[in-house]
């Protein structure tokens, strides 16, 4: 796992832009915007590779709270432990509670959640473009 806090190698970013469209279509971080959150220190963006990216997570530091923006593992890296080690890496770096916010209907990454050892703590009914609730999820660690 490696914390990318510059935009020097270009090809991480590139790779990071790419599967963001892949995986998130219309709700995806623009190139220049994943940039600008790397070089920001409100924003922690973890790798599992350099070489070839099978998975990332970005993670939005709020101040007294931190908030998993994004977390995506390629198709056939899936199921081999990534997206755990990811927020588990994170995990081992700070302490404070850990937020995110997941679709309703995405019943696998909610049961995923749950498994680390989030709880569902509310709802943001229409939050999507598409109009799909969002549900609010939290791992308590202090």
């Amino acid at each position: 796992m490696y914390i990318i806090k510059d935009i020097e190698n270009k090809e991480i970013i590139d790779g990071i832009a790419k599967l963001e469209i892949e995986f998130f279509k219309k709700e995806a971080y623009s190139k220049e915007s994943l940039e600008e959150m790397i070089l920001s220190d409100s924003y922690i963006l973890i790798v599992d590779n350099f070489e070839k990216i099978n998975g990332y997570l970005l993670v939005h530091d709020s101040f007294d709270v931190f908030e998993i923006m994004k977390i995506a593992v390629i198709e056939k890296s899936r199921e081999k432990g990534i997206g755990k080690d990811l927020i588990n890496y994170f995990l081992n770096i700070k302490k404070e509670n850990l937020f995110l916010e997941v679709r309703e209907g995405n019943i696998k990454a909610i049961k995923f959640y749950e498994k680390i050892g989030f709880n569902q703590v509310g709802k943001r009914k229409k939050y999507y473009c598409d109009g799909e609730t969002a549900i609010l999820m939290m791992l308590e660690r202090n």
